[in-house]
């Protein structure tokens, strides 16, 4: 059969993320263990390291995100922008500072809709840390900020990955 299926949406999975101190990984560890999803790809893993266990979400609950998130009120223009925008860092900055005012403005406001999206994913996702019952508020709560936006992308790495994929991938 060619096409995939998730059998639940009940699926979990118990991950990490990569900025934990209590991980000991190299660059390479790192990038395949987020690439797999497979904590033995990801080096040391200390016995005190953050585990979040995350669900899979339906279709319907993805799609639920998106809305909350305000997929029919997001910008379009800024939608298009984010997808052409060249990915090289210099060539990135050169490009949004020829943007006029309101490019930038429809871009901004795009941003600010997928990072609502990333939350409201890892509302519906995240079930426990350390095995105790949790919410996206405490995600949230983690310090420093550059920590937290890490936290949050990874989990959503994760969550597209065993909610599109299921927990085996491709």
């Amino acid at each position: 059969m060619a096409l995939s299926f998730l059998t639940s949406s009940e699926q979990t999975l118990e991950v990490v993320v990569t900025c934990d101190s209590s991980i000991k990984a190299t660059e390479e560890e790192r990038s395949a263990y987020l690439s797999s999803g497979d904590l033995d790809d990801l080096g040391d893993v200390g016995d005190d390291a953050t585990k979040f266990t995350l669900k899979a979400l339906s279709p319907s609950e993805r799609e639920e995100a998106e809305v909350k998130a305000g997929a029919y009120t997001r910008s379009e223009l800024g939608r298009l922008l984010w997808v052409e925008a060249p990915s090289e860092t210099q060539e990135r900055a050169r490009w949004h500072h020829a943007l006029t005012d309101d490019e930038r403005q429809a871009m901004s406001d795009y941003q600010a809709y997928l990072s609502r999206v990333y939350l409201e994913m890892v509302s519906a996702s995240l079930t426990l840390i350390n095995g105790e019952a949790a919410n996206v508020e405490t995600v949230n709560n983690i310090r420093p900020d550059s920590n937290r936006v890490q936290t949050i992308s990874e989990l959503v790495m994760h969550i597209q990955r065993i909610s599109l994929l299921g927990i085996e991938g491709k």
